[in-house]
């Protein structure tokens, strides 16, 4: 084999060679890129017991959520309204039934959280009431829809029944109880 052949032959095996642990190489920036990705979404993010997979959560902050401030009347629970406020720039739920026994509570500071998926979560640290999951359209800003969830002993995570929530200022629920309007 002449000196030029023999030169063009390792050329070639240096760039496969070359190629070849490049593309071996390629997974590990895949991992390594992933990785960085997942940290950059979780910035700011909070770890909260009932989480869907693939939900974040973020701390709200109190002008955030001047479309709670107000009073909100459920119609599938006639007679119970809440109230809400922002207080030191916390809000603050206060609940009022009128039945089976009327009662007004106190005022309770809520802990907000906002998701990657567009749901609100509201926490009451201070005191024993389940967290309540809040879905709000913002073309529609006299309602909304409320939840709670609950974590089974397998770990796995289940929504609780969906409640409508309406403005009591701004909507009137028909004498059937079945439709309503909103201002």
């Amino acid at each position: 084999m002449n000196p030029a052949s023999q030169s063009r032959l390792w050329t070639a095996v240096l760039a496969i060679g070359a190629i070849a642990s490049a593309l071996a190489i390629v997974p590990q920036f895949d991992g390594a890129r992933q990785w960085l990705l997942e940290r950059w979404h979780s910035y700011g993010t909070v770890d909260l017991p009932g989480t869907y997979p693939g939900e974040r959560w973020t701390p709200a902050r109190g002008d955030q959520l001047s479309w709670l401030v107000g009073d909100w009347c459920y119609p599938s629970l006639p007679g119970f309204r809440s109230h809400f406020r922002i207080r030191a720039g916390h809000l603050e739920r206060q609940n009022q039934a009128t039945s089976p026994t009327a009662f007004v509570s106190d005022w309770v500071a809520a802990e907000v959280f906002h998701s990657n998926r567009d749901q609100w979560r509201l926490r009451y640290p201070a005191i024993d009431w389940p967290g309540d999951y809040i879905a709000f359209d913002q073309t529609k800003p006299a309602e909304w829809r409320e939840n709670q969830r609950f974590a089974q002993d397998d770990g796995s995570v289940k929504s609780g029944k969906t409640h409508l929530v309406l403005s009591c200022a701004r909507c009137r629920v028909s004498a059937d109880g079945v439709s309503y309007s909103c201002d």
